[in-house]
Order: structure tokens, then C-alpha cells, then sequence
């Protein structure tokens, strides 16, 4: 069984505080990605933005990024923070790290780390978070065939957005062993805040399910089955909950509207909307 643990996830979720406690508490090694592309990019004298739109038609440069990961099949106690290293390492343990836009705008805005990420306004970091998604989903699609925002190619899900780096570090740990002893082990952990409903309640406040499908389209959740338990999961301020992918078809009729109703039944509002 493999001993490492490959991760990847949104922009501002959290990848490399949570891998530097991994490493501390595993003592392994740290292989990171985003690092070697912000050089890159500093090289060619651009923001991170304008390499990832460049890449798109220069081929050499995700080379020379992906180059690194592609050897490190054989190597031992590796925590791999690459946006395809569950593609280039398959037989690690896949982390995706999901984050809420706003959370992660509001989180990339205030790292000064990030020297070639600068951005005037939260709506202005939120936008760019949206254009570079989907210009690195066009280029692995491109260029390998794989969709990085396919959540099935991942063993373990967890959304960072309202939960701490050490709690985020916890369940990786605790899922990590599980998977060592299960290597089909499949787990998501979404915060019930950050997921949409597809049904009015006097369709759903009936309900007799304990399981909580949901459908991950244009970057945001939809509930297909489990209405009733995440509504209870918001009014009891549970942080998390456990979640299963569906390709079920989801209805967006009326979706404001069941937003609407949805937002006064449980009491709360969303910090981003799908139309925005």
C-alpha cells in the first residue's frame, strides 16, 4: 500500500497549511506545486493568471511542471501538493481540498504570499478563481485526457471553508488509515451551508432518507436526494457532513425561488448564489 498522500483542491482551500501540519505530524517530505509555478511565472514575467492562459497554448510548461511528479511513484512518505498528482500517482491516497468562492477569494486576497495574486476587490479574486479553474480544466482535458474537477477520482473530499486547517489535517489523517486498510474507500465531507436545494420543502419535509446525494455542476452543490437532513445539519450548526456524488439529472426550475425558501426555512444565507 502506497504511503503517499497526493493533494489537490480550490484556490485558497487550504492545500499547503494543511500539508505542512501533515508533514509535521507524518514527517514526510513536501513536494509543492504551487511554488515551482508562481517561479515560473515570475520568469516569464506574469501573474499566475497570465501563465495558466499562456500554458494553454505552450505545452512546455506544464511539462516542466509535471516532469517532477511523474518519477515519484516508487518514492515513500510524500505529501504531493499538485493540481494531477492523483493522476500522476495513482496508486496514492487522492485528497480534494472544496472550498466556497467567496472563502476562498476572501483567503487568497489577504495572503501576501501570494505576490503575483493581488487583487483590488473579493469579486475581482472570486471572478479570476472562476477564469483560472476553468483555463486548467481546459488544459489537462487538452492535454491528458482528465477532468481535475471530477470529484469521483478522489478517495477523500473535505470542504474547508468554515472548519480549521488542524481539523482538516485530522480527518485526512483519520481517512488515511482507513484507506491504508480499504483502498476503495470513498468519503466526502461537505458543509451543509455550502449546499443548494433542487425541491420546495412541501416536496422534501416528509423525507425518511439518512443519506444525502448531490450533484457538483458549474462549482456549486446541488442536493439531489437528503433535503430534510441538511436542513436539520444548518439549524443544528453541524460543520460537516458526510456526502455521497451523484450523476443523477437536477432540476433547475424555479431554483431561485427554492433558494428563497430555502434560506428562510433554515434560518441562514449563502454566501455566494449560482447566477452570480
Amino acid at each position: 500500500m502506497s504511503n503517499i498522500i497526493s493533494l489537490t483542491g480550490d484556490l485558497g482551500s487550504g492545500k499547503s497549511t494543511v500539508s505542512a501540519t501533515l508533514c509535521k505530524i507524518l514527517d514526510y517530505e513536501y513536494v509543492y506545486t504551487g511554488q515551482i509555478q508562481r517561479k515560473i511565472a515570475e520568469r516569464y514575467r506574469m501573474t499566475t493568471n497570465e501563465l495558466n492562459i499562456h500554458a494553454e497554448m505552450h505545452p512546455e510548461i506544464d511539462e516542466e511542471i509535471d516532469s517532477t511528479f511523474k518519477a515519484l511513484n516508487n518514492s515513500k512518505k510524500l505529501i504531493v501538493d499538485s493540481r494531477l498528482a492523483w493522476f500522476f500517482i495513482p496508486a496514492s491516497f487522492k485528497v480534494f481540498l472544496k472550498t466556497n468562492l467567496v472563502i476562498s477569494a476572501q483567503r487568497i486576497s489577504v495572503d501576501k504570499q501570494r505576490i503575483n495574486e493581488n487583487y483590488a476587490s473579493h469579486q475581482e479574486a472570486t471572478l479570476k478563481i472562476v477564469e483560472r479553474k476553468a483555463s486548467e480544466v481546459k488544459r489537462y482535458q487538452q492535454y491528458y485526457g482528465v477532468n481535475c474537477l471530477d470529484l469521483t477520482n478522489y478517495n477523500l473530499i473535505i470542504d474547508t471553508s468554515f472548519i480549521t486547517p488542524q481539523r482538516v489535517a485530522d480527518i485526512i489523517l483519520q481517512e488515511f488509515e482507513h484507506w491504508q486498510q480499504n483502498p476503495n474507500l470513498k468519503k466526502t465531507y461537505i458543509s451543509p451551508k455550502n449546499l443548494y436545494p433542487t425541491a420546495f420543502y412541501k416536496s422534501w419535509f416528509s423525507e425518511d432518507t439518512e443519506n444525502v446525494k448531490v450533484a457538483y455542476i458549474n462549482l456549486f452543490d446541488y442536493i439531489v436526494e437528503g433535503h430534510k437532513v441538511v436542513s436539520e445539519a444548518i439549524k443544528k450548526n453541524v460543520e460537516l457532513i458526510s456526502v455521497d456524488y451523484s450523476i443523477d439529472n437536477v432540476l433547475f426550475d424555479n431554483l431561485n425561488e427554492k433558494i428563497n425558501e430555502w434560506e428562510k426555512t433554515n434560518h441562514f444565507k449563502y454566501l455566494i448564489y449560482p447566477d452570480e
